[in-house]
């Protein structure tokens, strides 16, 4: 695949934004000729597109799994004016920059089946029972090759929607938007499956088979010398007590498996899978959510922990956990009784059981995405310096760990889940 490098954005045409990475690599075949046909589908009065221009979509550092782009589009329309349009693409990785591992997931398979078939389906079940909900933005195209998948949304920037800063996490206001709106997603996904069965086997599977154990335990094991380095400069009491928690690197593997294990006795939800700052957007009172590559059906502790503890502000992070459990389940019950769920809805105490049977969610959260979340933009930050061994992965990885937004988060999470047994 040819790729050319985007020049930084210096275009002062106000309709064109600043190109947010200009080390992104783009594909050369995203261009005129192959939206044109995007456009003449999507768009009916469409004669021309008058100027083309692709940049990064996100800041470096800040997406992992996928080359994203946004596209603005000046086109002509019969009676003569110009429109501007604005569409997000997200493709696969080259297998050389991260896309093995990313294939090995089945993040473009189900992100293409959320936006094909299952996120309609639930906005179809709460316009049954006489509710209009949203939940992500429509997806205008989408295209499977052999050389992957790609996924052409609306930009939900021109319709003003936002994201929080990350650096900063979400506040109380944002929280329980976002906690609503996410018992929303879970409410429909079980009652989906309630009327149509099992979900296709991939929302069961996970990176955690014994196949990858030796990569898994090779990776923790790598990264663990300088974890351990970095919390011996932390201002955490007791420090050397927490270190010998730390869980071995097949102790952590063993716990990836436990965690992805479903119990089909207990409530289970079509969890959202990657719930950070940056895939939840706001505009005024509407909540969105983006990016729907790791949905997972299982327990909704896995969106509830990974919610608080990669996306909360740090203010309310501890302090209104409990709180944050209870917002949620508030419009959990109104969702389920509106759309008419058969079984017993589970109770207030149970959900906070639940979040302590699944409390391991907890730290694989704050020792995996969390980090990413609190690291000022960095362009260098990648899977492939992550796992990269030798001198500049062990830098890069020291550096990650003894960010003091990262300190500061974790002086806070060590004691409250040792306090919650869930070291």
């Amino acid at each position: 695949m040819l790729y050319e490098k985007m020049a930084p954005n210096n275009n002062s045409d106000s309709n064109v934004p600043e190109n947010p990475n200009e080390y992104l690599v783009i594909p050369k075949w995203i261009n005129e000729e192959y939206f044109r046909p995007i456009l003449e589908k999507e768009v009916d009065d469409f004669v021309s597109i008058k100027k083309f221009t692709v940049i990064a979509a996100t800041q470096p550092g800040e997406n992992f799994t996928s080359v994203m782009v946004r596209v603005i589009v000046d086109i002509e329309t019969k009676d003569g004016s110009e429109k501007n349009l604005r569409y997000i693409l997200k493709t696969t990785l080259e297998t050389d920059k991260g896309g093995e591992l990313v294939a090995g997931m089945s993040l473009f398979p189900k992100e293409k089946e959320m936006y094909q078939v299952q996120i309609p389906n639930y906005i179809k079940l709460y316009k049954e029972a006489g509710v209009d909900i949203e939940l992500a933005p429509k997806c205008v195209h989408i295209e499977e090759t052999p050389e992957g998948i790609t996924l052409v949304m609306e930009d939900l920037k021109q319709q003003n929607f936002e994201n929080i800063d990350r650096l900063k996490g979400f506040d109380m206001e944002h929280m329980t938007s976002v906690l609503r709106k996410v018992a929303e997603l879970h409410a429909a996904s079980v009652i989906n499956h309630e009327r149509n069965g099992q979900y296709a086997d991939m929302f069961y599977q996970s990176l955690f088979n014994e196949k990858n154990r030796p990569m898994f335990e090779g990776m923790s094991a790598m990264r663990m010398v300088q974890y351990v380095e970095a919390m011996r400069q932390w201002n955490l009491p007791d420090v050397e007590e927490y270190i010998k928690l730390i869980p071995t690197p097949k102790e952590f593997f063993d716990s990836g498996l436990n965690l992805y294990n479903v119990d089909e006795s207990e409530f289970n939800v079509l969890n959202h899978g990657d719930l950070w700052c940056n895939n939840i957007m706001f505009s005024g009172d509407r909540t969105l959510f983006v990016d729907l590559q790791m949905a997972k059906w299982g327990s909704p502790a896995q969106d509830l922990w990974y919610l608080i503890t990669s996306s909360a502000s740090l203010d309310i992070k501890v302090k209104e956990f409990d709180h944050f459990i209870e917002i949620y389940h508030t419009r959990l019950v109104e969702c389920l009784k509106l759309l008419k769920y058969s079984k017993p809805i589970p109770t207030l105490k149970e959900l906070h059981i639940m979040m302590i049977k699944y409390g391991d969610w907890a730290m694989s959260t704050a020792n995996g995405v969390l980090v990413i979340v609190v690291l000022p933009s960095d362009k260098d930050a990648s899977i492939n310096t992550m796992m990269m061994p030798g001198p500049e992965g062990d830098a890069f990885r020291y550096m990650i760990f003894s960010n003091p937004r990262y300190e500061k988060a974790m002086v806070q999470l060590y004691p409250f889940l040792k306090n919650k047994g869930l070291l």
